[in-house]
């Protein structure tokens, strides 16, 4: 049992026992006097114990791959596929300041000269045009074209929906290092898309290759859907 310690009441002396005494009548051993040993005092509430919880597994971060869209590259046809149309300019440009050099010479009227040199710059303001109206943009869920100067049309195609990509290169294209690269889809509304004219088109040939691949995985495409039944 636990000791425990109480004071007589009357002599006030320090009477040493154990907890079976308490609510008793005893005597003081000092002078005694008859007393009661008071009730055992109530209990201090226990403390409230913490909860210790077992840390819950992290729930896996759901994958951003191809929620991104990451641009692969942003292209415009090459001016060297006109050349032609070049050349022709430059030929009637110089021959409109030749002509306004002769003009001067023999004193002819100054028009003549303007419409050869009117018309060249005509032809290479064309090219410009054409080079400068048309973007081929790629990133890594879609394919767009957009064409046009004033009034714009875009074209966008989902990567994912592409079957398969070709490349047309002529022999003076393959010089020039140029080609038109044809993009073949599963897309009512878009089934071939054209990129005419563009650089080292068996370089972006594989880009796309490697892009619409990694699309179809995100999206669980097979290359068996593509087939139609007989």
């Amino acid at each position: 049992m636990n000791p425990i310690k109480y004071e007589c009441p009357h002599c006030h002396d320090i009477i040493a026992g154990d907890e079976s005494l308490y609510g008793r009548r005893v005597n003081c051993p000092k002078c005694q006097t008859a007393m009661l040993v008071p009730q055992a005092p109530p209990g201090a509430e226990p403390q409230t114990a913490r909860l210790i919880q077992e840390p819950e597994a992290a729930a896996p971060a759901a994958s951003n791959e191809g929620q991104q869209e990451d641009e692969i590259f942003n292209l415009s046809p090459v001016a060297r596929a006109f050349s032609g149309q070049i050349l022709l300019g430059v030929v009637f440009i110089g021959l409109g300041v030749g002509l306004a050099l002769r003009t001067q010479a023999l004193s002819w009227p100054r028009w003549p000269p303007l419409v050869p040199f009117a018309l060249g710059v005509l032809l290479l303001l064309q090219v410009w045009a054409r080079v400068k109206s048309c973007r081929y943009r790629l990133t890594t869920q879609r394919l767009f074209v957009q064409r046009g100067w004033v009034a714009k049309h875009v074209n966008e195609l989902e990567l994912y929906r592409v079957k398969d990509v070709t490349v047309d290169q002529g022999g003076l294209q393959r010089l020039l290092g140029y080609g038109t690269i044809t993009v073949l889809a599963d897309d009512d509304t878009t089934p071939e898309v054209h990129l005419v004219s563009v650089s080292s088109p068996a370089k972006v040939k594989e880009l796309l290759r490697t892009q619409y691949r990694a699309a179809r995985r995100r999206e669980g495409v097979r290359p068996t859907e593509f087939l139609q039944s007989p």
